[in-house]
């Protein structure tokens, strides 16, 4: 292979780096102006875990190289996200909206 086409391919992998930083920034961007949407609650909490979902895929996929990486690497960092989806969901439901942000506060 020669020099010149090593470089090519190194500079279309930082492509693909630049290209997926600019999309989750983008993602972000969304996620920020989603909050302040007059949207229901239980759609915006909707959307918001699928677009982490999707930035923590696109994350541990290409910016910690779990492409290139053996399949039980991929397997413990989705069973992490498993493990943390799961806690984010049952504390959603033992701490709903009632208890977390009550419409008044008591003594007032």
């Amino acid at each position: 292979m020669s020099e010149l086409e090593v470089l090519k391919a190194e500079n279309n992998r930082y492509y693909a780096f630049v290209n997926l930083a600019l999309i989750l920034a983008a993602v972000t961007g969304i996620e920020l102006v989603l909050v302040y949407l007059p949207f229901p609650t239980t759609l915006i909490f909707t959307v918001l875990i699928s677009l982490s979902l999707f930035k923590f895929v696109g994350v541990v996929a290409w910016f910690m190289h779990l492409i290139y990486d053996k399949l039980i690497l991929t397997m413990a960092f989705g069973t992490g996200m498993i493990i943390a989806f799961g806690t984010y969901t049952a504390l959603l439901f033992l701490l709903g909206g009632d208890m977390v942000a009550p419409q008044e506060i008591p003594g007032r």
